[in-house]
């Protein structure tokens, strides 16, 4: 079976990722003007618990699935990459029930410790079925992305957006409707955050389905000859123990990155309380809001994670994608011992995560506070206290939108359990930032912000440099890192001209027209430094185009 194309396969989830997302801050926006503050609190507390269990339960299987069926088809183990498949299947279906369940079993627990009432119960209730469809879900998308066929994950991705979507709201309107009267407010809004909660489970149900029926109706391409080559396929107990083998250190990797929001949770309120104490924080942005003075640290905490954290997380969805079509090729290379296949496979990913991470993180550097104001415009002294740790997170954006494809690499050259390591290390390195560079004058929640762009950039130095013993190469410096970085920087610095000529002459009171206009013009430069700088080649823009006129003449 021939899939996509590296470049392909990254356009093809690249435009679901922007399709999802559009769903999925429409969801959250409409959801939160129906339960309000109190309903959303409920409904973010019940993933605050919930996002761990599944980050350890369903973490790792996609990745570990496509990584051993991307081997065996190299290696020509048809037979073999069915069965893993299959082994896959009932393995992590009897691992996601029983986490349903005692999910479900130990809901009321977990409400009645935390927050010292039964009302986030109904929603881990409602939640618990989620791990198990998306295990079922991962197993059949790792198994296509092993193939490297990309449309099964960016379909199932895409239905489970929209039936989220509107299954979500849908389940919420009418529960909420349905309780306002009957029970008091806060219980009505907790049975509404969960029947919400229960369609987002049914959206993962709808594409576990949508999934099986697909595999069931166009199969995998492997032919009976293909299959009668391969005779000799591993004991079940081998390929459950390889499974577990990538698929646990990588789950763990993804567990322990949820880390970096609990060490700002537990020192960057306590931090900035001690700095007002001290006299030491700058609320001269907050002058005439009315926020009292013992709120004020809770309210710069949340307007640095509401605000700033929201905005420079969106880019890192995107380049975490190209970790999904290079890892089959990567991984097909490393089976078969291929060199050349192997360093160009470096060289894609690395180029087109420069591509994005660069002008993402230069143009959001030079518009910094008109970019919070562009998209938070009633937020005003929230913009005003977080604008500047934003300018931080945003000059080093780059590191952290290379990590994710970086630490796909490491798993398809067989090393997942560094990824673990690193993200301890990082860790670490954001407490002792956060405890050291907080404290300094002026700093204050910037500090924060300082300290998780040293923690990506250290993970990123220490993941290069694994990389580089495993590979014995890293990617060309020249074409996948510095020309990027040098058309990036003219992208920014023409935007910047653009937005300062336009904003102190003809559209002196319109800065939205102002911003938009200028990252227009930045786009067209960005574009023709990269031809000009021959960074992306004809031959790769238009190969698929040069194919089908070859092949007509």
């Amino acid at each position: 079976m021939k899939g996509q194309s590296f470049y392909k396969g990254s356009f093809i989830l690249m435009t679901m990722v922007a399709v999802t997302k559009v769903m999925g801050l429409f969801y959250k926006l409409m959801l939160t003007n129906l339960l309000g503050g109190t309903g959303m609190a409920c409904f973010q507390s019940v993933y605050a618990v919930f996002t761990p269990v599944y980050a350890i339960a369903i973490g790792g299987i996609p990745s570990a699935v496509a990584i051993m069926t991307a081997e065996n088809f190299a290696l020509e183990r048809y037979k073999n990459a069915r069965k893993i498949r299959r082994t896959a299947l009932a393995f992590f279906t009897l691992t996601g029930a029983v986490a349903a369940l005692i999910t479900a079993l130990c809901s009321g627990v977990i409400s009645k410790s935390l927050s010292g009432s039964a009302n986030l119960s109904p929603g881990l209730i409602a939640a618990a079925p989620t791990v198990l469809f998306c295990c079922v879900i991962s197993v059949y998308r790792g198994y296509s992305e092993g193939l490297c066929d990309m449309i099964p994950t960016a379909v199932s991705e895409t239905i489970e957006a929209f039936f989220k979507l509107l299954l979500g709201l849908a389940f919420a309107y009418i529960t909420y409707k349905k309780t306002k009267g009957l029970y008091d407010t806060p219980t009505a809004l907790s049975l509404t955050a969960a029947a919400s909660i229960l369609g987002v489970s049914m959206s993962s149900l709808f594409a576990c389905i949508y999934l099986a029926l697909r595999l069931r109706i166009k199969g995998d391409g492997i032919t009976k000859r293909q299959l009668e080559k391969d005779r000799c396929t591993d004991s079940r107990r081998h390929i459950i123990r390889e499974l577990t083998g990538y698929a646990f250190p990588i789950a763990m990797t993804a567990a322990i990155s949820t880390l970096i929001n609990t060490v700002d949770l537990l020192t960057v309120p306590a931090m900035l309380g001690h700095l007002q104490g001290r006299g030491l924080l700058d609320i001269s942005p907050l002058g005439g809001s009315g926020i009292e003075a013992q709120d004020i640290p809770e309210f710069i905490y949340g307007s640095f994670t509401a605000l700033a954290l929201t905005v420079t997380g969106i880019i890192p969805g995107f380049t975490a994608m190209l970790g999904k079509p290079a890892l089959p090729k990567v991984s097909k290379a490393r089976a078969c011992g291929d060199k050349a296949e192997l360093r160009k496979g470096l060289d894609d990913i690395f180029l087109l995560s420069s591509l994005i991470a660069f002008p993402a993180s230069f143009g959001m550097t030079v518009f910094s506070r008109e970019v919070l104001q562009f998209l938070f415009p009633a937020r005003v002294y929230e913009t005003a206290v977080s604008a500047d740790a934003f300018a931080v997170l945003c000059a080093g954006l780059s590191a952290g939108c290379m990590l994710p494809p970086v630490f796909a690499l490491l798993q398809a050259v067989g090393r997942p359990k560094s990824c673990v390591r690193i993200m301890l290390v990082s860790c670490l390195v954001k407490l002792m930032g956060n405890l050291t560079f907080m404290l300094i004058p002026g700093l204050g929640v910037t500090g924060a912000a300082l300290s998780l762009v040293a923690a990506d950039m250290t993970a990123l130095l220490i993941a290069l440099i694994l990389l580089k013993k495993s590979c014995g190469s890293l990617p060309d410096v020249r074409k996948c890192i510095l020309s990027p970085a040098f058309a990036a920087m003219l992208c920014a610095a023409g935007a910047r001209l653009c937005y300062d000529r336009l904003f102190t002459g003809i559209l002196t009171k319109n800065s939205r027209a102002c911003l938009l206009i200028s990252i227009l013009s930045g786009s067209i430069i960005y574009i023709f430094s990269l031809y000009l700088l021959n960074i992306m080649p004809k031959r790769v823009l238009f190969q698929g185009k040069l194919k089908k006129i070859a092949k007509r003449a």
